[in-house]
């Protein structure tokens, strides 16, 4: 499994880079048998006007399950990334308990037995 990262708008330093990748692998580590990619899009979406602005897009490519996208934006860029960890892990936990979960089954109603 490998984990694509993307600045727009955002200085990528390395610290931000091992951090957002050693972060993403925590929180995902456990089901890499269940993910084929991850991506991660860091972006600045107002620019220099400020505000709550810095913007984390995860998309996940899973095998045999949909895909999971979602944003997260927050002040800084180190909130959003714990908080799309967080809730990546939480998703995905999700997704695979159910698959994991056996099915429902209808049980047919009970004849009576003739007299």
């Amino acid at each position: 499994m490998r984990i694509d990262l993307h600045c727009d708008g955002v200085e990528a330093a390395p610290v931000l880079r091992d951090y957002v990748t050693r972060r993403m692998s925590f929180a995902i580590g456990r089901f890499r048998d269940h993910i084929q990619w991850a991506r991660v899009k860091v972006a600045d979406v107002n620019g220099p006007r400020g505000g709550n602005d810095k913007r984390c897009v995860v998309q996940l490519r899973l095998r045999n399950l949909p895909d999971v996208v979602f944003a997260i934006t927050q002040l800084d860029v180190r909130a959003a990334v714990d908080q799309a960890a967080e809730r990546v892990a939480r998703v995905l936990a999700q997704r695979v308990r159910r698959t994991q979960r056996p099915a429902r089954t209808r049980i047919a109603p009970m004849q009576a037995l003739p007299a």
